[in-house]
């Protein structure tokens, strides 16, 4: 009877490896596709012939198609399940990372856009959910190595980039190739990723924020804001504030970037050693500590040092509110996570525009020091997660 329970223990413990890896692996593979992306938008841009003005309306074009599919996937992945939303929006995405890239004309790319961020908003919910799922069946935090997955892949994919574009092959070319490619690893991995009973309560609405959803939401809306202002300010605060080329100051993202992506993998140790409210805490801190320094420095070199300090600040926030949200009572894993994601998602597309005519009003500096205020805030409300 022992060696029976024992070995059904470790068939379990095998079966929940295999799943972890698997969803890991998908988040992988979305950070690639958004890099990727990332890479080829300048490309894009100049094959299209279009100002940075219709820029930004393909880009919002992108944001609006995720914020419409969020709370959707959050309701059918209550229906239909996780593992089954997250084959079917990872193939859509894969189909539509080279979709994006290739289409002839301006009006095939707005559609094409749209698609691309419902397929990705899509994609975000249904994964994140069945994540949570599996850190809820390890009964360990695994949150934030999936994240850092994810933030792996966008470092990876950006460099595949650079190099296709670097060979001629920027457009599209490349890109339905790797689009190709992460189609063929995603179906390798579907046998691997866990199923789990879809729950009643998803099955007949949008997963709108609501009760506890709205605050974890608003915070994660906060680190969104933060995340979104330097993909789009960083190297501008840069050059005023310390002088930097351009070159130089793109530096700056890059040290966010990697800083956030080697702390997402230690975060999982670091909640089990020293809890959940506490990291969240620390992580608003130093949210806070780096863009005071970022903004008030001259110094290249102790700036670039206030970027890195924001990406492990932020790091493992977001993490914990996505998994926070999937484990609100009353509420299916899918359905907390959309509403969480949808309110988060919301800080992307409000910080850029908000801090551009705050900056036109007065500086780049003044913009970013006060969103340096999201850092306390975080910390100060981060014993939401006790209650969850």
């Amino acid at each position: 009877m022992n060696d029976t329970t024992t070995h059904s223990a470790a068939t379990a413990s095998r079966f929940i490896d295999a799943g972890r890896w698997a969803i890991s692996t998908i988040f992988l593979l979305n950070g690639v596709g958004i890099g990727l992306w990332a890479a080829h938008v300048p490309t894009v841009q100049a094959r299209m012939g279009i100002n940075t003005g219709m820029l930004s309306m393909v880009l919002l074009t992108i944001a609006a198609g995720a914020l419409l599919a969020m709370p959707l996937m959050g309701g059918l992945t209550g229906r239909w399940g996780t593992r089954r939303m997250v084959l079917v929006s990872g193939f859509a995405f894969a189909l539509m990372l080279g979709v994006i890239m290739m289409v002839p004309n301006l009006q095939l790319l707005f559609g094409a856009a749209f698609l691309f961020g419902v397929s990705n908003g899509a994609l975000d919910v249904a994964m994140n959910a069945n994540a949570s799922e599996v850190e809820t069946a390890r009964g360990l935090p695994t949150m934030s190595s999936f994240h850092g997955f994810f933030s792996l892949g966008g470092l990876f994919g950006a460099a595949i980039g650079g190099v296709l574009i670097g060979q001629g092959w920027g457009h599209g070319q490349g890109a339905l190739g790797m689009a190709l490619a992460c189609a063929v690893i995603l179906a390798l991995v579907t046998p691997r990723v866990m199923g789990f009973a879809p729950h009643a309560d998803g099955a007949s609405h949008f997963a709108l924020p609501r009760g506890a959803a709205v605050g974890l939401g608003l915070l994660a809306l906060l680190c969104f804001a933060v995340e979104g202002a330097l993909v789009d300010w960083s190297a501008l605060l840069m050059r005023e504030r310390t002088g930097a080329s351009e070159a130089s100051a793109a530096l700056g993202f890059s040290a966010f970037s990697i800083a956030m992506a080697a702390c997402r993998f230690a975060g999982d140790r670091l909640i089990v050693r020293f809890g959940a409210v506490r990291v969240m805490v620390l992580g608003g801190l130093a949210m806070f500590a780096g863009l005071a320094l970022a903004t008030t420095s001259t110094h290249f070199a102790l700036s670039a040092c206030g970027f890195a300090l924001i990406g492990l600040g932020a790091a493992n926030v977001v993490p914990l509110l996505i998994g926070a949200g999937g484990r609100i009572p009353g509420m299916s894993p899918g359905a907390g996570v959309a509403a969480v994601a949808t309110l988060g998602y919301g800080g992307l597309l409000l910080a850029p525009p908000v801090l551009g005519w705050v900056a036109m009003h007065s500086s780049v500096t003044m913009a970013l020091g006060m969103l340096s205020l999201s850092g306390l805030v975080i910390a100060l409300n981060a014993r939401i997660l006790k209650h969850k």
